[in-house]
């Protein structure tokens, strides 16, 4: 869909691309308002800290194919740089990802910003986990 912006060989590439990760900034943040809209029945306007998504890919297999001794923030970098890739692609649409955060948060109005991180975590480890394989499918196909 966007080629100039998502020519990578390598997952290694696109956690690194930090073009990918400030677009994928702004999408997680999109991401995240929605689904928790949905989640709660309120309208949310959310900025997703570092240290969610962190944990989030620390705890999946994408996280092998950062540097080692990766701090919090190029740990979230990556993260984001992974959504945009894949936003880029069509395969994740802005829908498909509010509604499959949605789900995965347990939240309402009156949730302690702990709990909200820690369910924001899980629900961000999940949704990673789907989108692992779509990259390599997309590298393999682009081979």
């Amino acid at each position: 869909m966007w080629p100039s912006f998502t020519n990578h060989a390598s997952i290694e590439e696109i956690v690194n691309d930090k073009g990918l990760a400030k677009l994928g900034d702004a999408l997680v943040n999109l991401f995240y308002s929605l689904g928790k809209s949905l989640a709660t029945g309120s309208l949310a306007g959310e900025k997703v800290r570092d240290d969610v998504l962190a944990k989030a890919i620390r705890s999946t297999a994408a996280y092998r194919h950062l540097r080692r001794r990766t701090d919090m923030g190029a740990a979230g970098d990556a993260y984001e740089a992974i959504v945009a890739f894949l936003w880029l692609n069509g395969e994740i649409s802005i829908e498909e990802a509010a509604e499959f955060l949605s789900k995965q948060l347990e939240l309402d109005k009156k949730t302690s910003r702990k709990k909200e991180a820690d369910t924001a975590t899980k629900a961000f480890k999940a949704f990673l986990e789907i989108l692992i394989p779509k990259i390599t499918s997309i590298l393999s196909r682009d081979a």
